[in-house]
């Protein structure tokens, strides 16, 4: 449980962190490519308004623009102007501020955008555009964004490449300060079974002392509704305690612990057949359906204790000359094999409990009838911890007057 708790932490502090770096980086790219095209934008409109060229005049040019521009700036602009007629026919084409457009680049950017209207904007490949009116009919102004281009993406690339470092680094950190973030759980955790440890070994003594007493009184003195009220009382007190000790136990489980080759079916085929007379006693039918030949690694005694706790719990809780259902079978194929049981019984459970919470520890969705069935609540708990150590999941699902546990392994 530790150790899922460790990696819990560790994996929602990179989700958190990772979220944060993306939005960060995503704000600053999207608000550089704003920044970038509406810079376009403005030379492109400034290119307009001058009917093909840019200005030599830099103080008129800072009083139209929204970033800084110096002497050079129309020398360092790479444009070109192409003027049509209202027929759509080339009229004039200005290429002296840019190489590597030819007489064939021009025809087909005329092509592509005699057909859209004036004040379109957009992009052309590398190119930018702005369609305009002129004099002689229209005039498309194109803006070499090659570099702007560049520069974006070189911003991406750095953007990726530190988020990445960032998130690298910050995951070795958080593998090694894990262990310390939860040092305090893990020492309450030990004083927790510590404590269930000895208080179950200290109360062993009292209760045998008590049940013997009172079996001494009956002797001498008769039965009696006290002796029977102190006997029935030392007897859920002891059956109390055990089950303390088993849960403290199921919780030390982990991947460490040895794990050997054992047949799960013959394992479970003979638990349930152990159970057969005492559900026959209370007026229940065991019916099995146990697939031969699963093997399964694991820890044997546990998964036994596991069995056991899942049909010990449909023999108390069954309806009266209910049925009880125990099947096992294989599921997947190849390598990605799992064993599935199932312990279905008919029940009394009224549709407003929550199945789910039978897993709580000394939870009991009645307590008077529990009482009566010898029933404490810690039992599933026991179950759950036993499932999960073996890295597999348990369920509890209900079904008009049937409750079934399945667990996957």
């Amino acid at each position: 449980m530790l150790k899922t708790l460790r990696v819990r932490i560790v994996v929602l502090t990179m989700i958190s962190i990772t979220a944060v770096i993306f939005v960060i980086s995503a704000a600053i790219n999207v608000t550089n490519f704003i920044r970038i095209q509406n810079r376009e934008d403005r030379m492109l409109d400034l290119i307009s308004e001058y009917n093909g060229t840019i200005p030599n005049n830099t103080e008129e040019l800072e009083g139209k623009l929204n970033f800084t521009v110096s002497i050079e700036t129309p020398f360092q602009t790479r444009y070109f102007v192409i003027k049509v007629n209202e027929d759509g026919n080339i009229v004039d084409a200005k290429t002296s501020n840019i190489a590597a457009v030819g007489k064939g680049d021009i025809e087909r950017l005329c092509r592509i955008l005699n057909h859209r209207p004036d004040g379109s904007r957009g992009n052309i490949g590398r190119y930018r555009y702005l369609i305009s009116g002129a004099p002689e009919g229209r005039m498309f102004a194109f803006l070499d964004c090659s570099q702007d281009h560049e520069t974006t993406a070189q911003l991406v690339m750095v953007s990726i490449i530190t988020s990445v470092v960032g998130l690298g680094c910050i995951f070795l950190i958080m593998v090694l300060v894990s262990e310390k973030i939860i040092s305090p759980f893990v020492k309450n955790q030990e004083k927790q079974k510590q404590f269930i440890t000895d208080a179950g070994h200290e109360l062993k003594t009292p209760l045998a002392i008590i049940r013997t007493n009172a079996e001494v009184l009956e002797v001498c003195y008769g039965k009696n509704e006290w002796l029977d009220s102190i006997q029935n009382q030392t007897t859920r007190l002891d059956g109390l305690v055990k089950g303390l000790l088993q849960l403290s136990k199921s919780t030390e489980l982990s991947a460490e612990t040895e794990h050997i080759q054992f047949s799960l079916s013959a394992s479970v085929s003979e638990i349930t057949e152990s159970f057969r007379t005492m559900a026959e006693q209370k007026g229940h039918k065991l019916h099995t359906d146990i697939s031969p030949g699963i093997d399964y690694k694991g820890n044997a005694q546990s998964l036994s204790t596991l069995v056991s706790i899942l049909i010990d719990n449909a023999i108390k809780y069954a309806v009266d000359n209910g049925d009880i259902y125990v099947s096992l079978s294989r599921m997947g194929i190849g390598t990605a094999k799992t064993a599935k049981l199932i312990v279905e019984n008919d029940t009394d459970v009224d549709d407003s409990v929550d199945p789910n919470r039978f897993f709580e520890r000394f939870y009991r969705s009645d307590n008077s009838r529990a009482r009566s069935s010898g029933g404490y609540g810690i039992g599933l708990s026991v179950a759950k911890t036993i499932v999960e150590a073996h890295k597999g999941k348990i369920t509890v699902s209900k079904n008009g007057n049937r409750i079934a546990f399945t667990a996957v392994l």
